[in-house]
């Protein structure tokens, strides 16, 4: 039987059309989708944030260090009876939480700083800015300059342009005015304060050795490998008289530290510039070790307004007498710039502007700006809400945020969230994990992705082993392995307070390691000082600089640094017998028995 011919070409006339209607399909599909996305646009297309009610009155209190800005602020708070007073450190809010309640009945002032609650809902709260409610009576904002900083300055541009209070006080150095005035623009009343310094701030004439250094000095350098091998130096001309302030200090150790130097049982304490940001100290004298720093991305000169805020440290009025600076010389590898020492001294009397960068204030979306519907959208529609940002506010006194760092966070949790932990990662989830304020710059990056993973399993009920979560103390460490467990906590705490009982603790548990944490490395600073290595080479003693451990000859015979355990090791520092830190040692005793 022959087969007919036209069956071949029918199958191809169908096959054709199918494909013909396949096209069609997805050429629709493409132009809704394209639709769908021009609506979404068209909706999400941003605006600059606005508040319903403007401020009847903003305050700028514009002048240099030690100029009475900060205190003629929280007068004028503690008069108004509520409102708010917010600043960029904790050590700040716990300053003005102090003099606040010192003056007040009790009960008025609270405290809110994240990791410390104490009548957050009293009338006046002293507190971070990230912490600060969004309405209130007053508003004082402290360092608002910090408005331009590239990685919270968010924080600060969010409060000012939505910020619902009747009256604001902003102190800042003066060069920050054009900057912050536009971000209050619908204020009904604006007034300049312009403060004058206070005190004397003189130049030494020559660098100080240190065997002459005296005592309410602050010494600074900026690294803690520099801030112990400064101290070191120090301590060997008044040995147990020598403290040290840096980052990586646990904070309730850098109040502990500051209140030593404070009542006089420190002579001198070398710091990180830290104690800048408005830290007030009887300091008669600020030395630099160094004039330069890491800034994160590149090893640069000090800029005037770094100097400025540093040396205005310097003579505080009602604290000292008139204040001095210079520099400290002899530490090996270390040469600080007098001429940079003496331009930040102008700047901090206020006889020359800074050079405080020009940058403009960050807007960093909510996720009701955002318009995702699901986690998966959150990329592309931060990198969209980026782009029309930055094309809304041309003209406008501030720009968008770099939220590249958002992206990238997002990217790396929704692998997880193709599996078991899938049915966790609603979109609001997602964005307060991608949001929590744990530092995701290597090497701690995975820190971060450990502890949000953590959360979603706990949120599917799958168990967490709580060492993931909170380490254990370390048994007979040193001061820096302390302190990294102390840094842990704090992450354990940031976790908790958003997604609680996850492997079963509480931000309790949390911040009771690092108070433990806290008061061991208090009992070990001043070994870790006495300890420490003053810039020599730890084979020979030859004098190197204080980031390197051997001199080169040295690290060529053999392995570096032998037996050099910088800030203590575990064998320079046990607990002593009947010690506090001897009874420290092991896990936390469980929430039951506390």
């Amino acid at each position: 039987m022959t087969v007919p011919q036209q069956a071949p070409a029918r199958r191809r006339e169908r096959s054709a059309s199918r494909e013909a209607a396949s096209r069609e399909a997805d050429r629709t599909a493409a132009r809704d989708e394209k639709r769908a996305q021009q609506i979404w646009v068209d909706g999400a297309a941003p605006e600059l944030p606005t508040r319903a009610t403007r401020p009847e009155h903003v305050v700028f209190h514009l002048g240099p260090t030690n100029s009475g800005k900060t205190y003629e602020s929280l007068q004028a708070l503690a008069a108004a009876g509520s409102g708010v007073y917010a600043a960029p450190l904790r050590q700040l809010a716990h300053e003005a939480y102090a003099k606040l309640s010192a003056q007040l009945p009790a009960g008025t002032v609270g405290l809110s700083t994240g990791e410390e609650e104490i009548d957050p809902n009293a009338p006046i709260v002293c507190c971070t800015v990230e912490k600060a409610p969004d309405r209130g009576r007053m508003l004082v904002l402290d360092e608002a300059h910090w408005v331009t900083d590239a990685d919270r300055g968010h924080h600060w541009a969010r409060l000012l342009l939505t910020g619902e209070y009747q009256e604001m006080h902003l102190i800042s150095a003066a060069e920050a005015y054009l900057v912050l005035k536009p971000l209050v623009a619908d204020a009904e009343q604006v007034e300049v304060v312009n403060h004058k310094r206070l005190s004397r701030l003189d130049v030494l004439r020559g660098p100080v050795r240190p065997d002459a250094v005296r005592p309410q000095t602050l010494v600074v350098a900026f690294s803690r490998k520099t801030v112990y091998a400064v101290a070191a130096e120090l301590d060997q001309h008044r040995a147990g008289k020598v403290g040290v302030l840096y980052g990586a200090l646990p904070p309730a150790t850098r109040r502990e530290v500051i209140e030593r130097f404070t009542t006089g049982e420190l002579d001198v304490l070398v710091t990180t510039d830290v104690i800048g940001h408005g830290i007030n100290v009887p300091a008669t004298t600020v030395l630099f070790a160094e004039t330069t720093k890491f800034d994160g991305q590149e090893l640069r000169p000090l800029r005037t307004w770094e100097a400025a805020q540093i040396a205005g440290r310097a003579g505080r009025y009602g604290l000292t007498g008139h204040g001095q600076v210079g520099i400290l010389i002899g530490i090996s590898g270390l040469k600080p710039v007098a001429a940079l020492v003496g331009a930040g001294a102008a700047v901090a009397r206020g006889d020359e502007m800074s050079d405080l960068p020009k940058r403009a204030p960050r807007l960093r979306p909510e996720l009701d700006d955002l318009g995702a519907h699901e986690a998966v959208d959150l990329p592309e529609a931060l990198t969209r809400w980026m782009a029309w940002a930055r094309a809304a506010t041309r003209d406008q006194a501030m720009t968008a945020d770099d939220v590249t760092s958002l992206v990238l966070r997002v990217h790396a949790l929704l692998p997880l969230l193709r599996g078991p932990l899938g049915a966790a990662g609603d979109l609001e989830t997602v964005w307060r994990l991608v949001n929590l304020a744990i530092d995701y710059n290597p090497p701690r990056r995975t820190r971060w992705l450990v502890l949000a993973k953590a959360a979603l399993q706990h949120a599917v009920g799958l168990p967490v082993p709580p060492e993931l979560i909170l380490p254990d103390l370390p048994v007979g460490g040193s001061v820096e392995e302390f302190e990294q467990t102390a840094a842990a906590a704090r992450d354990a705490q940031t976790l908790l307070r958003q997604f609680p009982g996850v492997a079963g603790l509480s931000s309790d548990d949390a911040a009771w390691v690092e108070e433990e944490c806290s008061e061991t490395i208090t009992e070990m600073l001043p070994g870790a000082i006495s300890l420490g290595r003053s810039g020599k080479c730890s084979e020979c003693g030859t004098a190197i600089a204080p980031w390197f451990s051997t001199c080169r000859p040295c690290s060529t015979r053999g392995p570096a640094g032998r037996g050099a355990r910088e800030g203590g090791g575990r064998d320079s520092r046990r607990p002593r017998p009947g010690s506090r830190s001897g009874s420290r040692q092991g896990r936390r005793p469980s929430r039951s028995g506390r």
